[in-house]
């Protein structure tokens, strides 16, 4: 009797670019010493005349390469154009200064394990390249999984209230609309699978059955906080979504960000406010977020500015404060609109604060 061997999913990895051509070279350069050859390479192009082009073109011949052009938008604009021209089984989103272990593709594969996981998130390993070597940060192993332990004071416990069903999670999303880190399960991660929320863009992937029909909303600039998104979007279809800490990847820190080179204090001020907003992104879709969790949280938040400033007299404390108090402004006027089924989109507000 014959027994045929079960034929690994297909894999897509998704890869959005800008201004990298010097660093993507290492990503591709990992990708041609891949365990398992099989997959193709999207990789979403914003023209900037660095000649990523011509590195792409370097590697066309050891990878299979698809170049997808983006004229406009931003980071989840990019996304949405590899999702939609993705064919694999599996989603493997890579950041372009992201170095993937030899072994991504085959843990990738390994880990969707039961029909039952929709997404897959892995861990991001600081590092610093000195000429072309790679030099890890002192004392810093994950970007992810904290090497400290934090106290558990009362600002820290008025944002951990997970929503039902995220309690075990080691990212969840909390009843004031926060990203927040369960520690208890924080503390077992670097030795087990465990359930999260997907981590970050750098390195994770999904099941394209569980994403069928799954597009990012077109309100991101940053495009903080839409791994999460998309991982809250998974999990309310039913599917687990989990943390594999043995899949990994090098991120290297250059002090740059997809962020499209948006300068220091306008791009954390659009940092700060798409962290709020994921608030009322969610809100009227999500029935466990707290209207009264939101409020006191912006109360203690308020107070803890007010101190910051009178202390420190800082301007970078002054700047955050009026973020935050902008993408409140923003989050009302979006909520009204939802609630009168008027239109409105936050990326107008989001652009002018970049202006």
């Amino acid at each position: 009797m014959l027994h045929h061997k079960k034929k690994n999913p297909t894999v897509s990895i998704i890869i959005p670019t800008y201004k990298r051509g010097h660093l993507l070279t290492y990503v591709l350069d990992a990708l041609t010493s891949q365990t398992i050859g099989d997959f193709e390479v999207l990789i979403i192009v914003k023209p900037s005349g660095d000649a990523t082009e011509q590195v792409i073109t370097t590697f066309s011949e050891r990878l299979n390469i698809k170049v997808i052009t983006q004229n406009q938008g931003y980071v989840t604009d990019a996304l949405n154009l590899g999702l939609k021209n993705a064919k694999g089984d599996i989603l493997i989103f890579l950041d372009d200064d992201a170095i993937p272990f030899p072994n991504l593709i085959q843990s990738y594969i390994l880990s969707y394990s039961t029909p039952d996981i929709g997404g897959v998130a892995g861990d991001v390993i600081p590092i610093v390249l000195k000429g072309n070597k790679i030099c890890n940060f002192v004392d810093t192993h994950s970007e992810i999984i904290p090497v400290k332990k934090f106290k558990n004071n009362l600002f820290r416990r008025l944002r951990s209230y997970p929503l039902k069903g995220l309690e075990n999670y080691l990212l969840y999303l909390s009843k004031e609309g926060v990203v927040s880190l369960n520690y208890t399960v924080a503390a077992k991660a670097s030795d087990q699978v465990v359930n999260s929320l997907l981590a970050m863009g750098a390195n994770m992937s999904i099941s394209s059955k569980a994403s069928a029909g799954f597009q990012f909303p077109t309100s991101h600039v940053l495009g903080l906080t839409y791994e999460q998104y998309l991982g809250w979007y998974l999990w309310k279809k039913g599917y687990r979504v989990i943390f594999n800490s043995t899949i990994k990847v090098y991120h290297i820190h250059h002090g740059q960000s997809l962020s499209r080179n948006i300068k220091d204090v306008k791009r954390a001020a659009v940092h700060c406010a798409e962290g709020k907003l994921l608030f009322y992104r969610l809100y009227g879709d999500e029935s466990e977020l707290s209207m009264m969790h939101r409020v006191v949280l912006l109360l203690m938040e308020t107070i803890l500015d007010i101190k910051n400033i009178c202390l420190h007299k800082d301007l970078s404390c002054i700047h955050m404060a009026k973020s935050k108090f902008f993408a409140e402004l923003i989050g009302l006027r979006w909520l009204i609109c939802k609630k009168f089924g008027l239109p409105y989109s936050p990326l107008a507000d989001l652009e002018k604060m970049l202006k």
